[in-house]
This record gives structure tokens, sequence and C-alpha cells, in this order.
């Protein structure tokens, strides 16, 4: 019983803590990591871990899809009930914006989470590289977002702390994942639930992505070569049905509704804030692309012309989609086997240019706004403004 109620304790930590530092780390890393907690213990707090990745904030949906916003050039606005989504969409957000405060605190709750998990004795080397691949994850939506953000890890002593540059955050990912990889057991293809949690192969894919972004394109193909030769992802001659493309997802929830990007990519949010996709995006698919499918091209008669991606469930448990095996095929082309490229192309019927591949086969997932910083696009979000009244180290 006294072990249920530290569990209980931590438990409640991890999931009530204060955001009044809008750095949302206090309780987290003050809770009780020492308690006598087992293994089993540590496998649930990851559980509250995963769910901080799913569910950053009150409106999780637009945590995950600011970047595509911010890329804007995938989307065609259909409405914009709230100023603060256009304001995303126009690159014109101000320090006050409340939706701005989401996307800063709430990401530092997966990293808290897993700072919590680290300093507990009883978590075994898996458990802590799942724990590191959280952080990982959620210093990479840091990074797009912001970019040079207060890098804390399980020895934050709770004192304001000034944003680390932007090469020291990346290189804090590539170590985190290393470490990722180093540590948790590959993927199990006989077990399904194996896709949804991270695993060896889902820190080597997003360890590509993060070497890529960081300019290191040798050993983002390095990465990806060794998935794509492993054997255990396909693509599908299917674009729909991508479950042999998966290295990793985290399943959506119907009783949560935790995954609604679906719904606002859809014209079902037509009389709030919707996206349909944009006419460029469009053009880039040929009459035989095996994606024209991701797109519901026989519904705009009805949908006032309007062209909306049906890649999510639209009925507000949409998957989150990590990482898929074309990314890979897409990063060793490259870093110059070009005949992965082609490989690619076969399959979904197309013959576009590497950049407009990436663009179309990885529409919302994401990824986009990364491609455009990486192409020279300068924006970046600022600093929500309590979390300047609160921090002075960020002034």
């Amino acid at each position: 019983m006294k072990k249920i109620k530290k569990i209980i304790a931590l438990v409640l930590a991890l999931t009530l803590t204060s955001c009044s530092s809008e750095l949302d780390i206090k309780s987290e890393v003050a809770a009780d990591a020492n308690a006598s907690l087992t293994t089993e213990d540590v496998n649930r707090l990851l559980i509250g871990s995963y769910r901080s990745v799913m569910m950053p904030s009150t409106y999780p949906y637009f945590n995950i899809m600011a970047p595509e916003i911010l890329a804007a050039e995938n989307l065609q606005p259909v409405r914009f009930q709230w100023p603060q989504v256009q304001d995303m969409y126009e690159h014109n957000v101000l320090q006050g914006d409340i939706l701005l405060s989401y996307l800063y605190k709430d990401f530092y709750k997966g990293i808290s989470r897993a700072n919590t998990i680290l300093k507990v004795p009883a978590s075994d080397n898996s458990q802590k590289g799942k724990a590191r691949y959280v952080r990982a994850l959620s210093y990479v939506r840091l990074y797009d977002l912001y970019e040079a953000v207060p890098l804390v890890d399980e020895n934050y002593d709770l004192k304001p702390i000034k944003a680390s540059s932007s090469k020291e955050i990346l290189n804090f990912i590539i170590n985190d994942l290393k470490y990722a990889k180093e540590n948790i057991e590959p993927l199990n293809k006989n077990n399904p639930n194996s896709y949804l949690t991270p695993t060896k192969e889902a820190a080597s894919a997003l360890l590509a992505r993060v070497y890529r972004m960081n300019g290191d394109i040798k050993n983002a193909a390095i990465e990806a070569e060794e998935l794509i030769k492993g054997g255990k992802f396909s693509i599908s001659d299917n674009p729909k049905n991508y479950n042999s493309e998966t290295i990793l997802k985290f399943a959506g929830n119907l009783a949560e509704l935790n995954g609604q990007w679906g719904w606002i990519l859809s014209y079902d949010a037509r009389s709030w804030n919707c996206f349909a996709a944009s006419d460029s995006l469009l053009k880039l698919l040929g009459t035989d692309d095996t994606r024209r499918a991701l797109f519901d091209f026989a519904q705009a008669p009805s949908t006032g012309g309007f062209i909306f991606s049906n890649k999510y469930s639209k009925s507000g448990d949409a998957d989150l989609i990590i990482s898929r095996i074309p990314e890979m095929y897409l990063i060793s082309a490259e870093g110059g086997n070009i005949a992965r490229l082609t490989e690619l192309q076969a399959s979904r019927k197309s013959s576009l240019s590497l950049d407009q591949e990436r663009r179309l086969e990885l529409s919302f997932e994401w990824v986009r706004w990364s491609d455009l910083k990486l192409k020279g696009e300068k924006y970046k979000l600022p600093f929500p403004q309590g979390a300047l009244d609160a921090n002075d180290l960020l002034k």
C-alpha cells in the first residue's frame, strides 16, 4: 500500500504540475524520484511521458500542427476562427499571444517527465533510453518553433536559465538519441504494440532527421541506410495503408480526442479553424501518382472546391506519425544514394525533384518547416511574454 501511494503521488505530480514558471519543470523534477519503485512502476511513468508527446497542452493539435502552419505552403486556409492561428500562418505572432504560451511551456512537460524517470533508481537502461527519446523529440519540437531555448536535463536546479544556442540544442538531442538507439530494444515485428513506443529503430530514424537538421547529411544517410537495409520496413503500394512503412507512431484515442489534426485538415472543421491542401501541393501529384489516394478529389464539388487531405482519421483520434521509412529513402538519396529516390518514385509512380518528393511524401507530417529553415527561412516564434517575465535570463 505504501508503494502504491508513492506511485500515485508521483503520477499526480506528472499530471498536475504547476505551470507558474512558464517553463513547466518544477514539480516533476522535484517529485519523489527516489521512491521505492519497481521497473513496472517506471513503465507506467513512461506511458505518462508518451501522453505528453501526444497531448502537450489544452490545445494539443496546435502544438503538433504548428510547424506545418508556419510552413504554410502545404495549407489552404478555409477559415481562421482564432486570429492566433492566422498570425502563425502569416508569421505575425505576438509575445502576448495565448496560443504561443502553449507552444512553449507545454513541450517542457515531456522533457520534465523524462527527467523524472531518469532520476528514478529503478529505471533500467532501456527505460532511460525511452525517456531520453521522449526528451529528444520534445526538444525537436521546441527547436522547430524557437531554435534556441533553455536546455534542461535531469540535473536542473530550478534556477533561472538562459537559452542555449541552436547547435547546443541539436547536439543535446543527438546525444540523447544515440543513447536511446544503444539501449532500447529493437522493434519486434510480431508485436503490433512495438510500433507504438520508442524502439532502437525509432531512435535511429529520429537521429537521421536531426543529423540532417544539423547539416550533417553524411551521418543522416548512414542512419537512413541502416534502417532501409534492416528490412523491417517497406514502402507500401497503397499510401493510405502505411503499416509496413511505420517506424513509430503514437496511437490516437477516441475517448481522449487526442488526435484532432485530422479533423482540422477536413471539411468537417469548416466552421472553425480549417485547412485544405494548397493548390501548389496538389500540383505535384501526377495523374498516376499513388499518393492521389491521400486527397479527397472526388469530394471537391461538395466542399466548395477545396480538396482535403485524408491521411488522418477525422474523428478526433488520428494517430501521430513520428517516423516512416520513405523519409529514410529521401535522406539516403540526399546523402548521395540517388537509387533510393528512384526506388521511392517507382513505387509512387512519380518523377519529381528530391525536394518536391520530400514536400509531397511528408506533407502534414510536421517536417516541412524544418526543410524550409534548411533552405534559408529565418522566421522563428518569439518567446511568450509570460516566459520572459518568469525568467530574466531569457531577455
